[in-house]
């Protein structure tokens, strides 16, 4: 038993900088004994087995593992291991002038906090696809990074006015009527995105088009929920697979002249957020199997409304997946995506179970990923985390990380 203790303590004292620093096994196989595995479809842990991880993959759950290469093992003694978080709405550049090394320590905030992948939904290309090549070689520490093409109308850049002077990019781009749509996905393909964020300017005639442009060359669409003037039900119908920020259904709400003044009470917001009809575009969202990015964490304080908003989605059967929409506090204790957790179980009627599962199988389908992360299960990527409690007893256990996985590597600061 000293031997294991002395082992686990070797791979957390490894790294001597601010910056997470990658335990590597080479090619021994790594064997996490005595760990209550989570189930994240059935919302439960598997107690006390051993979890075998080879070549990045989980190679084994709870069965003796045979091979002739060099095994490694550290006993857990009863912690609990699941699926690493993901966060499908963060921002880890600016537009203009990014500053690539404020990029890389957002990104590694990210992995010390248990997050192993991130979407990120509108920034620099050119510096996310630096960013993500540097932590797929191992160069630099990160979670696994999905980004997007950024596209809007012409009045969204140019308001009629011919506003706009910097040229477009295959990250930001403007789509109009009449554009060759199969070239601006392949534009935006150039620099690895993953998926297209439609923004604004769609109306529900174009929208279609241009969803279809994004599948057929193998892109993932997301995009606001309000697309002005395409409504949440019309962003649906298009084939959308993820929609942003539950606070714009309340576009669905009558014509009302006092919900958006600033002396109008939250009280009176309230009753007029209640009295929205949610039905048909929850309906459309289970027809289509589109996942709904709440982002709680931007609009919470503006716009409390949200929280209970987001319960009758919930309630209503429809996949919600945790996004922030915050920029990196480095200072933070803790990344507001536990904040976006803590929302949907103590404000939004999601069991901790359901939460987790958000932040995990979920917000993978997301980024389209869910065959391969997402869920502690046989063939999948290892990115896990290790708890030091139950965080189906109390959501706030994620913040008490023991180790950090990704890849099948460990990670200490």
């Amino acid at each position: 038993m000293k031997k294991i203790i002395l082992i686990l303590t070797a791979f957390l004292s490894i790294a001597v900088s601010k910056s997470m620093a990658e335990v590597t096994v080479n090619d021994t196989i790594l064997v996490l004994k005595n760990v209550n595995v989570l189930d994240v479809a059935k919302g439960k842990f598997i107690k006390r087995k051993s979890l075998t991880i080879m070549d990045g993959k989980i190679a084994a759950i709870g069965n003796s593992f045979k091979t002739d290469q060099p095994i490694k093992t550290i006993d857990f003694k009863g912690a609990f291991l699941m699926p690493g978080l993901i966060d499908v709405h963060v921002h880890v550049t600016s537009n203009f002038k990014n500053n690539i090394e404020n990029t890389y320590s957002h990104l590694n905030y990210f992995l010390k906090h248990g997050i192993t992948s991130v979407r990120d939904a509108g920034g620099d290309g050119d510096a996310l696809l630096k960013a993500s090549t540097a932590i797929n070689a191992g160069e630099k520490s990160g979670p696994d990074v999905y980004y997007s093409s950024f596209m809007a109308g012409d009045w969204y850049y140019n308001r009629g006015q011919n506003i706009r002077k910097e040229p477009y990019t295959a990250w930001q781009q403007r789509l109009m009527p009449g554009d060759d749509l199969d070239k601006a996905m392949i534009w935006a393909k150039s620099v690895g995105v993953t998926g297209v964020k439609l923004y604004h300017s769609f109306d529900a005639q174009f929208l279609p088009l241009v969803t279809s442009a994004a599948k057929r060359n193998g892109l993932k669409v997301w995009g606001h929920t309000m697309l002005y003037p395409a409504s949440p039900v019309d962003v649906v119908k298009s084939g959308m697979e993820v929609l942003s920020h539950v606070s714009m259904l309340e576009t669905l709400r009558k014509p009302d002249t006092l919900f958006n003044r600033r002396t109008t009470t939250n009280t009176y917001r309230d009753s007029v957020v209640a009295g929205i009809d949610i039905t048909e575009f929850c309906n459309e969202m289970k027809k289509h199997n589109a996942i709904l990015d709440a982002t709680l964490c931007v609009s919470v304080d503006r716009d409390p409304w949200v929280l209970k908003l987001l319960k009758r989605v919930h309630q209503q059967g429809v996949k919600i997946a945790t996004g922030t929409d915050q920029i990196v506090d480095l200072k933070s204790p803790y990344p507001r995506l536990l904040d976006e957790l803590n929302y949907f179980v103590n404000d939004c009627g999601f069991t901790n179970a359901e939460a987790i599962r958000s932040a995990t199988l979920i917000a993978a389908e997301v980024i389209g990923q869910e065959k391969n992360i997402g869920s502690v299960e046989i063939g999948k990527r290892a990115n896990l985390i290790v708890l030091k409690e139950n965080p189906l007893k109390d959501i706030a256990a994620l913040k008490d990380i023991e180790v950090v996985i990704k890849a099948g590597k460990l990670q200490t600061n």
